[in-house]
């Protein structure tokens, strides 16, 4: 190669110099053919500038080739002022610069051919772009579905999870909610601070080996909209349900702790004292038969007969003993009636005099304010006792119980006896046992007692039952009527009161005696039922 002057080159503008180098470039390649044998008139080969520049380097380091942002091609670097130089053509001749199909496919560089722009060509461009374009919303479509899919599985295993866990807590917080024991019936004193929350409650309890857990004591009772607890001193059993627990916590405690109750006794309404004997024994706190008090029968039997204990309950009580009968009047338990029916808890401390202590201070707790209204009916307490104990017997319901109460006084009032079935059982010790309908209407009403109220007038010796409160309001309060008789209807139990003896045998043999002939009623009765009198 012939070593060329540079110096002279540089004076030369900047578009002479190109268009110099490019008639030297065909020149050189005309005479490289020339030689070969391979020259061509028809057609020539293309060289791009990039070629030819880097191949004769007639560019030096002032001038080096660099990387068109623009473009992203390799070219000459020039100045501005040689820029303005080159006409739009020059620069086309000069540069190819890509199209927007051969940048995306990456064709476009400065080696490339120069490729005519014909119909054929713009097609291929355009289905090139579709086919990027189809493959990119293939692309995305791919995306979206695998993305749906994949949160399709993250919340199917955030609810699988869900569930799980909340199913889990709900097992967790019902078992939790269950009593601490099921066989710990002992009860302990437990002390709620004044002002404490239902947090703080359920924790006492919760150390205190009372409930299982204060978290769930605390759900129980948000969920059942349970509040209104209160401080003080309470009995509570590891049995206990929270629902119970809570009830308690309600009615409020003692300023100082009680004795823990061991259990509980009850005498039901219109017992005599040969039935309570009985039922001393047995504590209802527990539905084993084998849980028994620590009472017997003989000492409640002993107690309630006992000469000093009844003058200490009479000095004790003077308004409710002030008419009791004496023990020769004929009675068989001089405190019969006066014992009131109700439930008794018992502790450590109990004894069966207190227990019997507990029965008779109820009675003048509820007789209390009543002995006014007694003294101003003429009355005494043994009477009204006496009264209310056949009124016990005779009616199922306060209505009726009412309307009897009134007929006993009418007939008191007339000087007629009584005259009634009760007390003959009584006399008879089979009150309180089955009888059937046939063996009431065979009583012995000719039998020598005085509780006899058949043959004897009046009220009789003294009560021939425990009676509840209800029987006693309804001896003291009666309905105000004019009916001597009355009569239950053997299969209703409804009572049929007349006024007159004719009246009431009608009602005796409709409601009795045809019943009775007709064998409707097979099943004997308990005692309690409503008689005929």
């Amino acid at each position: 190669m012939v070593d060329k002057d540079t110096n002279k080159y540089q004076r030369e503008s900047f578009r002479d110099s190109i268009l110099r180098q490019l008639q030297e470039a065909n020149e050189s390649l005309d005479d490289v053919a020339s030689e070969t044998g391979f020259a061509s008139p028809k057609k020539r080969e293309f060289v791009t500038l990039e070629e030819r520049m880097l191949k004769e380097e007639v560019y030096n380091s002032s001038n080096p080739i660099f990387i068109d942002e623009r473009t992203g091609l390799k070219r000459p670097r020039i100045t501005p002022q040689q820029e303005e130089e080159l006409s739009t053509d020059d620069l086309a001749a000069l540069i190819k610069l890509p199209s927007r199909s051969e940048k995306v496919l990456g064709t476009g560089t400065l080696s490339t051919p120069l490729i005519e722009d014909t119909e054929e060509f713009q097609e291929t461009k355009r289905e090139a772009r579709k086919e990027q374009d189809k493959h990119m919303r293939s692309t995305r479509k791919k995306s979206k579905n695998l993305a749906g899919k994949i949160i399709a599985i993250v919340v199917l295993i955030l609810l699988v999870v869900g569930s799980s866990t909340g199913y889990l807590f709900y097992k967790h917080m019902k078992s939790e909610a269950q009593p601490y024991s099921l066989t710990d019936t002992s009860t302990k004193a437990i002390k709620i601070p004044d002002g404490a929350s239902t947090k703080q409650i359920g924790q006492v309890l919760e150390k205190n080996k009372i409930i299982k857990n204060a978290t769930a004591f605390q759900l129980w009772t948000k969920f059942k909209s349970v509040a209104g607890f209160k401080s003080g001193y309470y009995n509570l059993s590891p049995s206990m349900t929270l629902k119970k627990i809570s009830d308690i916590l309600q009615k409020g405690g003692t300023e100082k702790p009680i004795e823990p109750i061991l259990g509980k006794i009850t005498i039901p309404e219109g017992y005599t004292i040969a039935q309570m004997a009985d039922k001393i024994s047995d504590n209802v706190e527990t539905k084993s038969t084998k849980d028994k008090t620590p009472f017997t029968k003989e000492e409640f039997l002993s107690i309630v007969t006992d000469d000093a204990f009844i003058a200490k309950m009479q000095a004790a009580y003077p308004e409710l003993f002030a008419s009791l009968p004496a023990k020769d009047s004929g009675v068989t338990y001089q405190l019969e009636g006066y014992l009131f029916p109700a439930t008794y808890d018992y502790n450590k401390k109990s004894t069966t005099q207190t227990i019997v202590e507990q029965m008779i201070a109820y009675m003048n707790q509820n007789l209390q304010s009543y002995y006014a209204t007694i003294a101003d009916k003429n009355l005494t307490v043994n009477e009204v006792l006496s009264i209310a104990a056949l009124t016990e017997k005779e009616a199922n319901n306060d209505a009726d119980r009412r309307n009897v109460a009134q007929v006993f006084y009418n007939r008191l009032s007339l000087d007629m006896p009584l005259g009634s079935n009760i007390s003959i059982l009584y006399a008879q010790g089979r009150l309180g046992q089955k009888t059937t309908l046939a063996e009431d209407a065979a009583l012995d009403t000719k039998l020598e007692s005085p509780f006899n109220l058949y043959l004897n007038h009046g009220f009789g010796p003294g009560p021939v039952t425990n009676p509840s409160l209800a029987a006693i309001k309804a001896a003291i309060e009666p309905t105000d009527n004019d009916y001597l008789y009355f009569v239950a209807d053997v299969t209703t139990g409804k009572v049929y009161f007349s006024e007159t003896a004719e009246a009431h045998d009608e009602n005796v043999q409709k409601y009795v005696n045809d019943k009775l002939a007709a064998d409707s009623v097979d099943d004997a009765p308990e005692d309690d039922e409503v008689r005929t009198e």
